[in-house]
């Protein structure tokens, strides 16, 4: 995912597969040249969410951000959705899984509010009190490391001194097992393999 883009820092949730369809001028549905697995990824910049479809059909993915402008309906088999800045561009994801549908709507429903409310202020910076044997600083709590929202602004990175990461073998083996019952890991492993033989 990080080749796509660069700026992920975690899935929140994934489909095994989805196909994307546009409205179209005649006011019919037009399946697009789009099809693969569909995450929703949180990001270290702004946008703070995209959706991304690996597309299986070209090298041409679709990505499209989760923010302010984005606008979505949950209908039948479908994740309906448009930009408020441009209402003429409607899309649709259908999806074969049911319950796949129905979690990822619930999700992206959940996202989409939290996008549309005003950020959260920043925190409080430390206060500065001068006095005649010169300027104290007042001791505050440290601010929260991460924001309690993925659409604030991040928190300046703390400085962490580097070590050594260690990782012990049945810690390794648990992440191994967790990484071949993930279908979206093993989805995208068999797409990369399948380009790979060709």
């Amino acid at each position: 995912m990080r080749r796509v883009d660069p700026s992920i820092v975690e899935i929140l949730a994934s489909a095994t597969h989805a196909t994307l369809y546009n409205f179209g001028a005649d006011q019919e549905w037009e399946r697009a040249d789009v099809e693969g697995p569909l995450f929703i990824a949180a990001r270290n910049a702004h946008p703070r969410v995209r959706l991304v479809v690996l597309n299986r059909l070209s090298m041409t993915n679709m990505v499209e951000d989760v923010d302010e402008t984005f606008e979505l309906e949950v209908v039948d088999r479908y994740l309906i959705f448009r930009r408020s800045d441009d209402e003429t561009r409607i899309r649709g994801l259908w999806f074969h899984s049911l319950e796949e549908h129905a979690r990822m709507g619930e999700i992206l429903e959940k996202l989409v509010d939290e996008a549309s409310q005003p950020p959260p202020p920043p925190p409080p910076q430390p206060a500065v009190a001068a006095s005649l044997m010169g300027a104290l600083s007042v001791n505050e709590p440290a601010a929260p490391l991460l924001s309690p929202s993925l659409f604030a602004p991040p928190a300046p990175a703390p400085v962490v001194p580097q070590s050594k990461p260690s990782l012990d073998l049945a810690t390794f083996k648990d992440v191994l097992r967790e990484l071949v019952e993930d279908d979206a890991f093993i989805q995208e492993l068999h797409y990369r393999y399948q380009d790979k033989l060709q």
